[in-house]
């Protein structure tokens, strides 16, 4: 059955041992004081729902003993009202009633808590429908044959026994799984939603009491179908538990109304007014607890359905962030690229000059690298350049700042609000670094692997552009490899460079 692994969140024990067959012994004399007419006649049965929704919670789990304590209980309820070989046969039918429907709703694949409008119509066939039948007809027999001065004929018998179980089952059910199941959204009730119940109970009050007042011509005369208006407004509003409990307390007291002589269903023969009763609450039980259960699957799908839309989302926006790196970082060192540096130095150009602040730029150059690249191989050059951009990763390390692959063997990196004396240490750092790594340079006059360092600082003008900067340490990188490389030269400074 589906939601199995949910429905077993916890197997019956001895809380549970103790409580079904309190709860179904008083599930019967809720039965006989609320809905059992002057003639014997029972508008609905409520104990059998107890069993079934026990089972069905715990998915069949200690059936044997769960249906051994209920039958018990059902047999020692009905010992006051029938003889013992009688109660005993009655009750072995009632068991019959719980098992046939729990086993034809597993059979059908319907859900154990009922929370899908097509697991509903599974469990009006198996239950309601076809076990409350079969077992009137089995306890229909047994009344015949066992008991003496049964005025009613056979079917008479099938009819009203069906009825009062299928209605039993209808009302109880889908109550207690409501109540042994958590809310997965509890709703949020406003002053409204106590106003309307509030109504209800006294709309329904004045309905069932109406044969109460005074002076019959002045009586109300209310119908109790006007009750199925707030009903739907719960079902539409207050969830599961509450709409089940609204329509279990409606159709217990229209069944008690009518049983103690109210006449809430106008005037007819008892057995006449038996089935108008068990009528309307027929169609208060499906019209309520069908809209809820609807409702609460339209609910879930969307719950669902926005899940997933938000999976999609996430993940699209991590694809985004993916490609976004990979569109701005080079593949081969992992630092920015040639497009993420055009785009970040004319940001942070734009945010010097509105701020006056200096923008400085470092452009480097692997010192001999295509003789590096032809003595050591392609492979070793690639090693070289991740091994490059590592050291400046290491000395250039403010969240501000960029490294940046400039192209080939050439590196920048970006270093807003710094002066020439910090760039000129932070490129200084990095070309001492390198050469320390004595990563070797055979073709190298310094036979190790360094680097050459232009650095420019400017505070943009209005006449400036970044094109000027980059122009300016390029020039200070040539003349950094002009005065024999493994140096760094600050723009504009007078002929000196630092080694």
């Amino acid at each position: 059955m589906p939601n199995t692994l949910d429905a077993l969140r916890s197997r019956p024990d001895w809380r549970i041992f103790l409580l079904l067959p309190l709860l179904h012994f008083a599930s019967v004399k809720l039965t006989f004081s609320t809905a059992l007419s002057p003639e014997n006649e029972v508008v609905m049965w409520l104990p059998n729902a107890v069993l079934l929704a026990a089972l069905l919670h715990y998915c069949g789990e200690r059936a044997i003993t769960l249906a051994l304590l209920a039958l018990g209980s059902d047999v020692l309820a009905n010992l006051p009202v029938f003889p013992p070989l009688q109660a005993v046969l009655l009750s072995l039918c009632n068991l019959a009633e719980v098992t046939v429907t729990y086993l034809l709703m597993r059979r059908l694949g319907a859900s154990p808590g009922l929370e899908r409008i097509g697991d509903f119509g599974r469990f009006l066939l198996a239950g309601p429908l076809l076990g409350a039948l079969g077992c009137a007809l089995l306890a229909s027999a047994v009344l015949l044959f066992t008991r003496e001065n049964v005025s009613a004929n056979y079917s008479t018998l099938v009819l009203l026994w069906w009825f009062g179980d299928a209605l039993g089952l209808l009302i109880w059910t889908p109550l207690l799984l409501a109540l042994l199941q958590p809310e997965r959204d509890p709703p949020l009730l406003g002053w409204r939603d106590t106003a309307v119940f509030a109504f209800t109970g006294l709309l329904a009050g004045t309905i069932f009491l109406q044969e109460h007042a005074a002076d019959p011509d002045t009586r109300l005369a209310l119908t109790p179908h006007l009750l199925l208006l707030p009903v739907l407004y719960i079902a539409a509003r207050c969830g599961r538990r509450l709409t089940a409990l609204t329509v279990a307390m409606i159709a217990l007291t229209a069944a008690w109304s009518q049983t103690t002589g109210f006449r809430p269903f106008g005037d007819a023969t008892p057995h006449e007014m038996i089935l108008r009763a068990q009528e309307y609450i027929l169609t208060l039980s499906i019209i309520g607890m069908g809209l809820v259960i609807m409702l609460g699957e339209q609910r879930a799908l969307a719950h669902e359905l926005e899940d997933k839309v938000n999976e999609r989302t996430r993940a699209l926006e991590a694809s985004n962030r993916r490609l976004a790196e990979l569109s701005a970082t080079d593949s081969l060192t992992g630092v920015a690229n040639r497009r993420c540096f055009d785009t970040t130095l004319a940001l942070e150009w734009a945010r010097a000059r509105r701020n006056g602040e200096p923008l400085a730029l470092c452009m480097l150059d692997v010192d001999l690298f295509k003789d590096y690249n032809d003595h050591y191989g392609h492979q070793a050059g690639d090693d070289c350049l991740r091994q490059v951009a590592e050291v400046i990763g290491l000395h250039v390390r403010r969240s501000t700042d960029l490294v940046a692959r400039y192209g080939g063997e050439e590196f920048a990196f970006i270093s807003p609000g710094v002066n020439e004396a910090h760039a000129l240490a932070t490129a200084l750092s990095v070309c001492e670094a390198l050469r320390a790594r004595a990563q070797p340079h055979q073709r190298s006059p310094f036979a190790v692997l360094t680097a050459s360092i232009g650095v420019a600082v400017i505070v943009p003008g209005e006449d400036d552009t970044p094109d000027a900067l980059v122009r300016r340490a390029d020039a200070a990188l040539y003349e950094a490899k002009r005065r024999g490389r493994n140096q760094v030269v600050l723009a504009g400074a007078p002929k000196q460079s630092v080694a």
